[in-house]
């Protein structure tokens, strides 16, 4: 659902807070939601190591962990810590009541 001109409802902010990350479609692009360090964090959807599905990762602190080759990730940074030169990409996110709102 389009909340204003790229900005995208994605989950409830009780959902994601209940513990689970969530993988949501947005405009034919999958976004990861997650709770990190009591903040909610939108990366892309799958792995940009070999594309796992990142949603099904573990998060440990900031560290993201994806579940195909245990490659993990900053996710305050998106940096990958096993290869500079792969990032995650992170989206904008804002809370409007329980609303997670993410811009693409």
């Amino acid at each position: 659902m389009s909340e204003g001109a790229n900005e995208f409802r994605v989950a409830s902010l009780q959902a994601v807070t209940a513990g689970e990350p969530i993988l949501a479609e947005v405009g034919g692009t999958d976004v990861a939601v997650f709770m990190c360090q009591g903040r909610v964090i939108a990366t892309q959807g799958q792995c940009p190591h070999a594309e796992g599905p990142l949603h099904e990762g573990e998060v440990e602190g900031a560290i993201l962990t994806c579940p195909w080759h245990g490659w993990s990730f900053d996710l305050n940074t998106g940096q990958s810590q096993e290869d500079d030169t792969l990032v995650l990409k992170r989206y904008p996110v804002r809370i409007d009541g329980d609303d997670i709102l993410v811009t693409l």
